[in-house]
């Protein structure tokens, strides 16, 4: 099997296991493999990767590249960098794609600056549009208020990709494909850290976050001012869901980054999310559109969101937050 110039994926292993964002990206790769008749490769380094593989393969991939090294054990973006460095250089890749995780930003940043490539950070599409290998990366500017397409001359073709924006191949382990295991020269390179202990929380000591939450409710313009958010705060404190905000309100100081939705802030994907005043600009629905089911209630019957919702309530927020409230703990 031809591995050079072809499609390849960074897999990240978390616990030995796939991560989500690795699957994902395996689908578009599939994806992208497909529409030049070419291979797929699976890059998985450290520990777990050569049983990791199987499943590489079971996601979508042709072909599996291993790098398994005592030296790789514990992640570190220098040493990881070198390996990554070492098998693109002998495979020569067209295409290489990097989930937007931290370790994949950090990753990415060091394998552009070893190989002096150019890296298009935090994706959200990649496709091609003309007739040769060069791929069109799709990138939020300007805190998301345009979009823009890069092009990158130099070769692999390197990018990190955020997550919950592509839907990954269901798993198939009737798939065969080639498992490879390499060897590389670190040149002695170490881990500068280790992990020596892991203690985990019991499921009632973890936060309710918008990332594991099953469902989240986020809050719009349409909240009128802060109390308002308080008050719909309030209500998914009540049904046991994660909070997030539009950006608007955000940039109202109202309450920090870390709990915006949206392209610009955290992508999410729960079985329900309750969208209470927000319009549903693109921004906001590329953040939210891997949930299972979409609820909204807005004033304006017009408002973008209701193209995508798969329920809508036009009507004042407030008066709808009562009924929806008894609703879901009938439910629950």
């Amino acid at each position: 099997m031809e591995l050079k110039q072809n499609v390849w994926v960074y897999v990240e292993l978390v616990d030995g296991e796939l991560s989500p964002v690795s699957i994902e990206l395996l689908g578009k790769g599939r994806e992208l493999a497909d529409a030049r008749q070419n291979t797929l490769v699976g890059l998985v380094l450290g520990k777990g990767a050569a049983d990791a593989a199987k499943d590489v393969i079971a996601y979508g991939a042709d072909a599996a590249v291993v790098v398994d090294d005592p030296a790789l054990e514990t992640f570190d973006s220098a040493v990881y960098a070198k390996a990554v460095a070492a098998v693109a250089g002998k495979y020569e890749p067209s295409v290489l794609l990097i989930g937007a995780t931290n370790n994949g930003r950090d990753l990415g940043g060091r394998l552009s600056a070893a190989l002096n490539l150019g890296l298009v950070a935090d994706c959200i599409d990649v496709r091609y549009e003309g007739s040769d290998d060069t791929l069109t990366w799709i990138r939020p500017a300007y805190t998301g208020k345009l979009f823009v397409k890069i092009l990158t001359k130099t070769r692999p073709q390197l990018a990190t990709i955020s997550g919950k924006i592509f839907h990954g191949n269901a798993k198939d382990t009737s798939r065969t494909g080639e498992v490879i295991t390499e060897t590389v020269d670190l040149g002695g390179a170490a881990a500068a850290q280790r992990v020596t202990g892991f203690q985990e929380l019991p499921p009632d000591q973890l936060e309710l976050n918008l990332e594991s939450a099953d469902i989240v409710v986020g809050a719009g313009r349409g909240v009128g001012d802060e109390e308002g958010m308080k008050k719909v705060q309030a209500f998914a404190e009540a049904i046991g869901a994660g909070f997030g905000v539009s950006k608007p309100l955000v940039d109202n100081g109202w309450v920090g980054h870390d709990i915006q939705i949206g392209i610009t802030g955290k992508k999410i994907a729960p079985k329900v999310y309750i969208a209470l005043g927000i319009s549903g600009a693109i921004q906001h629905k590329l953040g939210v559109q891997e949930a299972d089911l979409i609820i909204a209630v807005n004033k304006d019957a017009d408002a973008p969101i209701f193209q995508f919702a798969h329920y809508g309530i036009v009507g004042d927020l407030f008066e709808a937050l009562p009924v929806l409230e008894e609703e879901i703990k009938k439910l629950k």
